[in-house]
């Protein structure tokens, strides 16, 4: 009997951790962290930043900011918030790869990049026009950036892949969740039913 209780809550757990690792195969997937969108503005969409590569700007910006726990920190202008939040939809983004809640933007965009040393010092400020990779999640029944990924080789878009927010990704996505939770649900009306 109690074997029979430690495989139920093996599997469970085994099923739990499946659950945790789909939500972020694809993009668009549903999250429950309704901050993360505002961060990902704070810290890369962000109206008060610097228009110019002044390096004391950049200083004064970055320090008001409290981000020098932060060595490389991208910036794209404020004036480009809707394009940058299309990229989470099929109008301006494509899937990056199969195994990614990653979109790869369409177009590229222009942007600053700020290096900053451990004692908060801003070494190096430069432009930038690269394709963007963004972690797109569905907040409040919208697709929106996440995460900035940096973009070292500036791949772009793919046009074989799916655009982001794919039905049939996000439906692969919500069938394997159905599935394994009428399974998980079955394992546990089973051992319900053996105990009573």
């Amino acid at each position: 009997m109690h074997f029979y209780i430690l495989l139920v809550l093996f599997f469970g757990a085994l099923l739990a951790n499946k659950l945790a690792a789909v939500s972020s195969d694809f993009p668009c997937m549903h999250s429950n962290r309704t901050d993360a969108y505002n961060k990902f503005l704070y810290k890369h969409v962000n109206l008060d930043a610097p228009q110019s590569l002044d390096q004391n700007q950049w200083q004064a910006f970055i320090t008001k900011m409290n981000t020098c726990d932060r060595p490389v920190q991208s910036f794209i202008p404020y004036n480009q918030k809707q394009p940058v939040d299309e990229i989470c939809s099929p109008s301006g983004g494509k899937t990056f790869n199969n195994q990614s809640d990653l979109c790869v933007s369409k177009q590229e965009f222009t942007f600053t990049t700020v290096y900053v040393d451990k004692n908060c010092t801003v070494k190096r400020v430069i432009p930038e026009k690269k394709y963007l990779l963004l972690a797109c999640n569905e907040i409040q029944d919208h697709c929106l950036p996440v995460h900035f990924e940096p973009n070292k080789n500036n791949s772009g878009p793919d046009n074989n892949m799916p655009d982001c927010k794919n039905p049939n990704s996000q439906n692969q996505a919500n069938s394997v969740h159905l599935h394994l939770s009428l399974l998980t649900l079955s394992l546990l009306s089973t051992t319900t039913a053996y105990f009573m």
